[in-house]
């Protein structure tokens, strides 16, 4: 599970200052809460889920939705003088963010498909099964947009009215080119990130001013 830096994004003391406002026993000084603080990190996390969204759809590599619809924030943790935003998504991001290297084309990745053994071709496979569905997706929403007047058609659109064929054949194919080709990175999940990146460290900043100052008016 991910945060919007790959780590652990928090807010803690800068020299040991905010640590020292939060607990000292030996003057007996009270806890600081930051609310302000949660407030921030919970805008931030909707704006990165929102980015992230928006950055997928305009990859044009949206299929079943499931994706998108994975990329939550979470509630905030607090332990000690740690704020931690956590961003929930499934765990595939990584290779259609960063794309994956075929065997026999490489898409600049980290990732890599290995040389196509056959295994793909078989009705077990998970990457052909999830093909198949995409592919009987792909056919349905095809016959959907032929039966549409006046409508122009997209060039996702186009790509579907191809697709006619939702046999099995048809998604080992196409399992065998993308391990062939690779897939291109989308960075959807990175460019989210330094989209945000300017905006966490304004919320944050102006919001733990606010907080100590009223800590210590109070």
């Amino acid at each position: 599970m991910p945060t919007i830096s790959e780590g652990q994004s928090s807010v803690t003391g800068d020299g040991g200052f905010l640590d020292l406002l939060i607990y000292n026993a030996q003057n007996k000084i009270p806890v600081l809460k930051l609310d302000n603080i949660v407030d921030a990190l919970t805008y931030i996390g909707a704006e990165f889920v929102k980015k992230a969204n928006e950055n997928l759809n305009n990859s044009d590599r949206v299929a079943s939705g499931f994706l998108g619809d994975s990329i939550k924030p979470l509630e905030i943790k607090v332990l000690g003088s740690l704020y931690t935003l956590e961003i929930n998504v499934a765990d595939y991001y990584k290779f259609i963010d960063k794309g994956v290297n075929g065997w026999q084309n490489s898409q600049g990745s980290p990732y890599k498909f290995q040389n196509y053994s056959g295994k793909s071709g078989k009705k077990e496979s998970k990457m052909v099964d999830a093909i198949r569905k995409w592919v009987i997706q792909q056919h349905l929403q095809s016959r959907n947009t032929s039966k549409k007047s006046g409508h122009q058609i997209s060039k996702r659109e186009h790509k579907q009215s191809r697709i006619t064929d939702a046999s099995l054949s048809t998604a080992i194919a196409i399992s065998r080119s993308v391990r062939k080709k690779g897939l291109k990175a989308t960075h959807f999940w990175t460019d989210a990130e330094t989209q945000v990146k300017d905006l966490a460290l304004d919320k944050l900043s102006k919001s733990l001013k606010i907080d100590i100052v009223n800590y210590l008016s109070n």
